[in-house]
């Protein structure tokens, strides 16, 4: 069974999991098991090759404060109440929703998120393309949905995170309305959320290559 363990101060140990993906496509070892790096200096990048043994990297995330905060942005669209749930800390600033639906998503605005510019579809797009289980959606007072997928693979953000869907995580969910069927996981090493990643690759200027 595909299963993602953080190791204490070391990789994410990785078993079972049938597609390891990067830009250019399928990555995978070749192998049942392999560990990725998360510290952010293995020199043979995505997999851990000890460096964070000599970096002292630790896996404790100490007092870090985190937006941890669920934020709802309500609004009537197409005849439907709609209301659409940001939780900060599990951003990683990927940026597929503005790609798809830019009309509602735009951090140029405030708010950033106006479900009235937008249409159900759009917004669905969004919430269905979003990695991270920061967003979700819920239409007419129903239960708020991060409408995922069924793919089960691990795919790797050029100078960002790792993007996990439907492989069990040996840790502990920490996010409001986080899912455990998507998420992505740190390997810059300086999330504040650890092992999840909150968007601190993005801020620190991380490059993998």
């Amino acid at each position: 069974m595909p299963n993602i363990k953080p190791m204490k101060d070391g990789p994410l140990l990785v078993e079972g999991v049938p597609n390891l993906k990067n830009n250019d496509g399928d990555i995978s070892p070749g192998k049942p098991s392999f560990a990725l790096c998360r510290c952010g200096l293995s020199k043979n990048k995505p997999y851990c090759d000890y460096a964070h043994a000599a970096a002292g990297f630790t896996s404790d995330n100490g007092d870090a404060k985190i937006r941890n905060t669920p934020i709802a942005y309500r609004a009537e669209v197409e005849g439907h109440q709609v209301e659409v749930s940001y939780t900060p800390v599990l951003c990683g600033h990927i940026g597929e929703c503005q790609r798809l639906h830019q009309a509602v998503f735009d951090p140029k605005k405030k708010p950033w998120i106006q479900p009235e510019n937008g249409t159900l579809e759009g917004i669905r797009s969004v919430i269905s393309a979003c990695p991270s289980g920061a967003l979700s959606l819920a239409i007419d007072g129903m239960d708020p949905t991060h409408l995922e997928s069924d793919d089960v693979s691990v795919a790797i953000v050029k100078d960002g995170p790792y993007v996990v869907k439907n492989v069990p995580l040996d840790a502990e969910f920490n996010g409001a309305n986080a899912t455990e069927k998507e998420y992505i996981l740190c390997r810059c090493g300086e999330s504040k959320n650890k092992p999840f990643c909150d968007g601190s690759h993005f801020e620190i200027g991380f490059e993998a290559d």
